[in-house]
C-alpha cells in the first residue's frame, strides 16, 4: 500500500533517529539518477543539514554556457553516509552519494545515490521515472552523521495525492522542511532561537556538560560552551557535525573565539611528527617548567611578534579577489620570511573539510561568569546575553577572504610538557572587538537578535 499519511512518514524518519525531514517535489523529467537531483544553488546551508565525511575538489569547470556561469573555479564534492529507506523503514547503503557544487550554473546536486545500493527506488532512474507519476523526495539525517532518503511516488504512496506544503527550508527554495519531534510550523532557526531566548531569560546557570546523556558538573575553561550545549540538549562533543538545530553553537567571552583546529597538512608542521616539528621549531617555555611551547598569533601580511614567521593565501589576489584555478595553487601558509621556508601549511581541501561541514549555520552567543553566590563561592555559573549573533552562509572561499584580510588569525598553543605529554592545539579566532565585521566576512546573512 505504501505510505498513507504525513504521520507515516514521521515515524519512519523518526525511527532513524532523525528531527528534521527536508523535501523537494521532484522534476518531472529532471531529478533523477543521470541528471542528478538539485537541492540548491549551493552547498552552504545543506552541509549542515546534511553531515559531511569528506570534502573534495575537481578541476575546475570550462562550462560557460549557462547563465552566471563562472568558468575556472573548483567544483566540490561533499561524500555523505547516505541510506535509501523503504516504507518498512529497512535501510539500504549507497556507498558513493554525495553532493556536488557546480559553481559555473550554479547548482548544488545529490548524486551517486544508485551506485552501489543493493535496492535504490525505481522511480530515481530515468528509464523508469515517468510510471511513477508524482515524486516527492524526503531526505533527513540523525545525530550519528547518516542521511536517509526516502521516495514517496503517486503511484505507490496515497499521501503523495494531498502532500501538504511545508514551510521553507530557509536553506533552498525548492526544499520543504519537517519537523518529526516538534512544532512542525517552526523552522530550526525559529525553533534555535527560541530556545536561546528561554536560556537568555532564565538568567545564571551551574556550570555543567552533557556526559553522554547525563547532566554532571564541570569547572574549567570550556565552562561557557559546554553548558550552552547542554541547555540545548546537546551531547559534549568534538564531531564535525553542527550541533543544535543544524547550528554550530559558539559561546564567548573575552576578546577572542576559536573557529577551528584543522592540523597543518603542509610543510614541516604537515611532514614532521609532531615531537619532531616542536624540537626543531619550537622553544623552551617562559616560566622554566621544562615544557616546550610554539604559540603566537599569526595574521596575514604581519610578522609574529612570537616567531617572526608571516602568514598568507597562496592562490588569492586581495587586488582582484579572485582565486587561481588549480585548488593545488590554493593554501594557506606560514612562511620564514628569511629562508622563505614553509613552517606549517592548510591546502585548500584540508581547510574545507575542517570549515564547510561544521559552520555553514551558527550561533555567537556572548556569556558572563561568576562563582555561585550561594555556594561560598564554589561553584562556576554561566550566564548568556543578548544580543547573539544568528549567521547563515559561509564557504572555504570566505573564509580565505577573511584569512586574507587579517579578521581571522592563527594562534597555536602547541605543547610538550616536562612530563612528555603532548598539547596540539592549531587554533583558528577571530576576535571580539571587530566581531561583527569577522562575521560580516565570513557569512553571507548575519542578522543581530536580542
Amino acid at each position: 500500500m505504501g505510505i498513507s499519511s504525513i504521520d507515516q512518514l514521521k515515524s519512519i524518519f523518526r525511527d532513524a533517529g532523525v528531527d528534521w525531514v527536508y523535501t523537494k517535489v521532484l522534476a518531472r523529467k529532471q531529478d533523477n539518477d543521470k541528471n542528478q537531483i538539485v537541492l540548491a544553488s549551493q552547498l552552504e546551508g545543506l552541509v549542515n543539514a546534511f553531515p559531511v565525511r569528506e570534502t573534495r575538489l575537481r578541476e575546475p569547470s570550462s562550462s560557460t554556457r549557462k547563465r552566471n556561469s563562472a568558468a575556472g573555479r573548483p567544483i566540490t564534492e561533499a561524500r555523505l553516509n547516505f541510506y535509501w529507506l523503504d516504507e518498512h523503514g529497512n535501510r539500504f547503503h549507497a556507498p558513493d552519494t554525495k553532493l556536488i557544487e557546480y559553481f559555473q550554473y550554479p547548482e548544488a546536486r545529490l548524486s551517486g545515490f544508485i551506485k552501489g545500493c543493493e535496492r535504490a527506488p525505481a522511480a530515481i532512474r530515468r528509464t523508469k521515472q515517468a510510471d511513477f507519476g508524482k515524486r516527492v523526495l524526503g531526505i533527513g539525517a540523525n545525530r550519528a552523521g547518516e542521511i536517509f532518503g526516502l521516495l514517496l511516488t503517486e503511484r505507490n504512496d496515497p499521501v503523495v495525492a494531498d502532500f501538504p506544503e511545508l514551510a521553507p527550508s530557509g536553506i533552498s527554495g525548492v526544499l520543504g522542511i519537517l519537523n518529526v519531534t516538534g512544532d512542525a510550523t517552526a523552522t530550526p532557526q525559529e525553533q534555535l532561537t527560541r530556545e536561546l531566548r528561554g536560556i537568555v531569560v532564565a538568567g545564571w546557570h551551574p556550570s555543567v556538560r552533557n556526559k553522554g546523556g547525563t547532566i554532571v558538573p564541570f569547572r574549567g575553561n570550556q565552562g561557557a560552551g559546554y553548558t550552552l550545549e547542554a541547555l540545548l540538549g546537546v551531547e559534549t562533543n568534538a564531531l564535525k557535525e553542527p550541533d543544535a538545530y543544524g547550528h554550530e553553537i559558539k559561546s564567548f567571552r573575552g576578546d577572542k573565539i576559536s573557529l577551528m583546529t584543522p592540523t597543518a597538512d603542509m610543510g614541516a608542521e604537515g611532514d614532521l611528527t609532531f615531537r619532531n616539528f616542536m624540537m626543531t621549531y619550537g622553544w623552551e617555555g617562559k616560566k622554566g617548567d621544562g615544557s616546550r611551547r610554539f604559540t603566537g598569533v599569526h595574521r596575514a601580511g604581519k610578522r609574529s611578534n612570537s616567531t617572526g614567521y608571516l602568514l598568507g593565501v597562496s592562490g588569492f589576489d586581495p587586488v582582484s579577489g579572485e582565486f587561481d584555478n588549480n585548488p593545488e595553487e590554493i593554501f594557506v601558509g606560514i612562511s620564514d620570511p628569511n629562508t622563505a621556508n614553509l613552517i606549517g601549511g592548510w591546502s585548500l581541501e584540508k581547510l574545507a573539510n575542517s570549515w564547510n561541514t561544521k559552520h555553514a549555520l551558527a550561533a555567537y552567543v556572548p556569556a558572563g561568569f561568576r562563582k555561585d553566590p550561594d555556594s561560598g563561592g564554589g561553584g562556576d555559573q554561566y550566564r548568556f546575553n543578548a544580543p547573539w549573533f544568528m549567521c547563515e552562509g559561509t564557504d572555504v572561499w570566505r573564509l580565505l577572504r577573511a584569512i586574507a584580510s587579517g579578521l581571522v588569525y592563527y594562534d597555536p598553543a602547541h605543547t610538550i610538557y616536562a612530563d612528555g605529554s603532548a598539547k596540539v592545539r592549531p587554533q583558528w579566532r577571530i576576535g571580539t572587538s571587530r566581531l561583527e565585521a569577522a562575521l560580516r566576512e565570513l557569512y553571507a546573512r548575519v542578522s543581530v537578535v536580542s
